[in-house]
């Protein structure tokens, strides 16, 4: 056969072969930003008071049904619009609440940000424009609730960074660029060596756990008694009565020991209210653990009337 018609005969028996299939790469997830879960997130580093307080776990406890009513009756008519025009109710659907605040004691309040979950976004910024109305204090733009300030109260600014996640920025710069820098942040917190292995000593999975720094001006009148403490920090639970621990940090372990053996002496009258309490001193700690049954904590607050008093 002449090579021409090999030729020929391979090029009619020749077929391209099936193109492969075009693979779609994998779609990408979603960014989400890890603070939106982190219970530091967004809280800035200079805070001189941090909180955390599990709302689950606080709506779960024998005190709750004590304390709604008095939330309820101090949110007044703003709680009932909620449940009514939003579908939302704050004090079953809030799963954390956290701050970061600064400027304890100042004329117009303390300053920092509010970070609250569980708080549907869908839901409430639907209906944000027929709460406000035509409120000349309140603003709406881009995802962004701008708040004027009032008389007591710096300018407020807030928004989701989330499905369920609110960020509110309060200070008397608040504004939707300063809110976007603090989102930006993430957690700041988690950058301090030091409020690191001062977070490392607090039972964070209780109900409610605390952190105030040394600096703060709350400190002023201790430090006229001669002493003033580095931090402060401690938690609380209520899962069954009460369960608390303070840690006050001083600046040496003859100090921590010496207002420890002090605080000891003036336990007495308490410890028939309680069923443990207990100062001790750890390394320049000072801390105080105290331990109550439902029937003994409901007894306090009614003394107090810590959660008996009107609005």
């Amino acid at each position: 056969m002449r090579p021409a018609l090999v030729l020929c005969v391979l090029a009619a028996c020749y077929h391209d072969p099936a193109p492969a299939p075009v693979v779609s790469p994998p779609a990408r997830a979603p960014h989400v930003n890890p603070a939106v879960h982190d219970p530091l997130g967004y809280l800035p580093v200079d805070s001189e008071i941090v909180l955390s307080v599990d709302a689950s776990q606080l709506r779960a406890s024998g005190l709750w049904k004590r304390l709604e009513p008095v939330v309820s009756a101090k949110a007044g008519d703003a709680l009932a619009r909620f449940r009514t025009e939003c579908g939302v109710d704050p004090l079953r659907s809030i799963r954390q609440i956290a701050l970061g605040w600064k400027g304890l004691g100042d004329q117009l309040g303390p300053s920092g940000v509010f970070v609250v979950r569980g708080l549907d976004r869908t839901a409430l910024m639907a209906c944000l424009d027929r709460l406000v109305g035509s409120d000349p204090r309140v603003t709406i733009g881009n995802g962004v609730v701008t708040v004027k300030a009032a008389l007591d109260m710096n300018p407020v600014a807030f928004t989701f960074s989330g499905a369920s996640t609110l960020v509110a920025v309060i200070s008397p710069t608040a504004a939707p660029e300063e809110l976007a820098a603090a989102i930006k942040r993430g957690t700041p917190l988690r950058g301090s060596p030091a409020f690191v292995e001062m977070l490392g000593r607090i039972q964070t999975q209780r109900t409610a756990w605390f952190a105030l720094d040394g600096s703060s001006n709350v400190f002023d009148k201790l430090a006229t008694l001669g002493f003033r403490p580095k931090l402060v920090s401690g938690s609380v639970d209520l899962a069954n009565g009460f369960t608390g621990a303070v840690r006050m940090r001083l600046d040496s372990e003859d100090r921590a020991r010496n207002l420890a053996g002090l605080g000891q002496g003036q336990l007495g009258p308490i410890r028939a209210l309680v069923e443990e309490i207990e100062l001790t001193s750890e390394d320049t700690d000072v801390v105080l653990r105290v331990v109550m049954s439902q029937a003994q904590l409901e007894a306090i607050a009614a003394m107090l009337g810590a959660f008996t008093s009107g609005p």
